[in-house]
């Protein structure tokens, strides 16, 4: 087979119409290290996010425009957003595997409404 056809149409792709966002930007995707020693040490890394509220999406969360829902994981995502109202939304973080935290720009009168556009890279 043509190793560039195969390329091109080897990713996947979704289109989730009309996403509402209203994710909090104030959200902090921090880093922890706590440490114990109670007779036994030990070190524990946590991921939190602190501050307003996060919107944290899943995959499995979602239905595509044809009304699939969207696999529980995914290799390498890239999430496009699209506005449809004017207001402005963003990707807070890179999105992972499994879920991608999205926000709105604060100040804003109304909440952003977008398509999604979700790609497989691989």
């Amino acid at each position: 087979m043509n190793i560039t056809l195969d390329y091109l149409t080897g990713n996947r792709k979704w289109l989730v119409r009309d996403f509402t966002v209203w994710g909090d930007p104030g959200t902090f995707d921090a880093a922890i290290i706590a440490t114990e020693d109670f007779g036994v040490r030990n070190v524990v890394f946590l991921r939190e996010l602190l501050g307003g509220r996060a919107q944290v999406v899943e995959y499995a969360d979602l239905i595509d425009h044809r009304g699939n829902p969207l696999p529980d994981t995914i290799a390498n995502p890239t999430v496009i957003i699209i506005p449809k109202n004017g207001a402005v939304a963003y990707l807070a973080g890179s999105p992972g595997n499994m879920s991608f935290a999205i926000a709105k720009v604060p100040g804003g009168s109304i909440e952003p409404v977008a398509d999604l556009i979700i790609m497989e890279m691989r």
